[in-house]
């Protein structure tokens, strides 16, 4: 901790007058306190350092005792009267004790030093009294701060209650505005990241359109198991992001079933979700979604990837991330080669909970879909442009706000017709939902 006392000398230096008729001693005293901590000023008479305190603040002054026309026990006197919150110290030899006492209670002087002084005591002296007189004005602040308040406190008192009406509606305003701008924020957040996602899809070979079915789905099943609004949060961007680590993979990789992939290619394959994690970890607001990203490869028995977590010892927002984002790989075809039905899904998942799926979370992402989508039929997303392949079911296709294709295979001459059509048309808006 900072010493607040060595920050102030640092800021201002201690003032301190030295007041004797030889010059020899003022020299002393000058290279005694020659510093950064100490402004000096000296004068050869009590007249001259009444002078010099008419025209600038001194904190400390050191008179000597003996001085012609002036001594320094009436000097001192003068000071107290004019300048009362001046610390000041009396010079004296032995002879002058007994004046020197009178001097104390005449004067209100703090101390007195015998002549001749030992160096390191007088700087101990010196540095006590600058710092009671400190404390002291510190002390004079915190009381003038005190009665101004106390004056203030009354002051609100005479119209309190309007005035503390007025001041709780505009408190109730501040806040109110306050939560429109932190949810206006929430929502320019959800939203950056939904864009992201996007571009992240644009990459051929990520599948595109799944990350917002799963983000969506994932949410509504930890709702459901009474996560809170912020795991709840955590877990949908979670979602959007899933895919993120796959933009280190190469493309041949990302084209091929995952039942297909050597050994080796399927372990390079799931460390996209270590790969997703260290991309997000720098950002303070995804930290918990990237958590969720790294382990959305383990299994439930424990045979899961990166670190054969089991059972609860894996974040539920993964449990809920794996079983939602199976489900749809399950229909699209990616895991088995061939795609399913959402009949045929749905009983894969049945028949690996417990080994690959938290068998809570499968029950409840299945309730999920009976309860908000018609039964056998699958899900419809939206895709890149730069998705399209021939064999692909699209539901529909948008060009420029009018209809192109609907319910439709997409042929071998459909899909170069559509990218003939971007390619001599840069500003072609195409929405593509399969």
């Amino acid at each position: 901790m900072t010493d607040p006392t060595a920050t102030e000398s640092a800021a201002a230096p201690i003032n301190l007058l030295f007041v004797d008729d030889e010059a020899n001693i003022l020299k002393a005293l000058r290279r005694l306190f020659r510093g950064g901590d100490y402004r000096v000023e000296t004068a050869e008479s009590g007249a001259e350092a009444l002078e010099v305190l008419a025209h600038q603040p001194i904190d400390l002054i050191i008179s000597d005792m003996r001085m012609p026309q002036m001594d320094g026990a009436e000097f001192l006197t003068r000071v107290a009267e004019r300048w009362p919150e001046t610390v000041r110290i009396l010079l004296t030899g032995y002879a002058d004790l007994e004046s020197t006492v009178a001097a104390v209670n005449k004067g209100r002087i703090y101390c007195y030093c015998s002549k001749p002084w030992e160096d390191n005591e007088l700087k101990i002296l010196v540095n006590n009294a600058v710092e009671q007189k400190r404390l002291r004005d510190e002390r004079q602040r915190l009381f003038g701060i005190i009665n101004r308040q106390n004056e203030e406190l009354k002051e609100l008192n005479v119209h309190l209650e309007e005035k503390v009406e007025h001041r709780t509606e505009q408190l109730r305003l501040s806040l109110q505005k306050l939560d429109q701008a932190h949810n206006a924020l929430k929502r320019q957040y959800v939203d950056s990241v939904k864009v992201f996602a996007k571009i992240v899809e644009m990459r051929p070979g990520i599948k595109s359109g799944h990350s917002l079915f799963i983000a969506e789905n994932a949410r509504n099943v930890a709702q459901r198991l009474g996560l809170s609004a912020d795991e709840a949060r955590d877990v949908l961007y979670a979602g959007l992001l899933a895919q993120i680590g796959k933009m280190s993979l190469p493309d041949e990789l990302l084209r091929q079933p995952l039942h297909l992939m050597s050994s080796h290619d399927k372990k390079r394959y799931l460390q996209n979700g270590r790969e997703g994690f260290n991309l997000l970890q720098g950002i303070d607001a995804l930290q918990n979604a990237a958590n969720i990203i790294h382990h959305q490869y383990e299994h439930f028995d424990g045979s899961g990837e990166p670190n054969s977590l089991h059972g609860s010892e894996i974040p539920l927002g993964s449990r809920i991330l794996a079983v939602v984002r199976d489900y749809i790989c399950f229909l699209d075809g990616f895991i088995t080669g061939s795609a399913m039905t959402v009949d045929q899904a749905k009983s894969r998942l049945l028949l690996r909970k417990h080994s690959d799926y938290d068998p809570d979370v499968v029950e409840s992402f299945l309730r999920l879909l009976s309860e908000t989508s018609v039964e056998d039929t699958r899900p419809v997303i939206e895709i890149s442009w730069t998705q399209l392949q021939a064999g692909m079911e699209a539901a529909e296709i948008i060009c420029n706000d009018v209809l192109y294709l609907k319910n439709t295979i997409l042929t071998a001459a459909q899909v170069d017709s559509i990218l003939d059509m971007r390619k001599r048309s840069k500003n072609l808006v195409l929405r593509i939902r399969v």
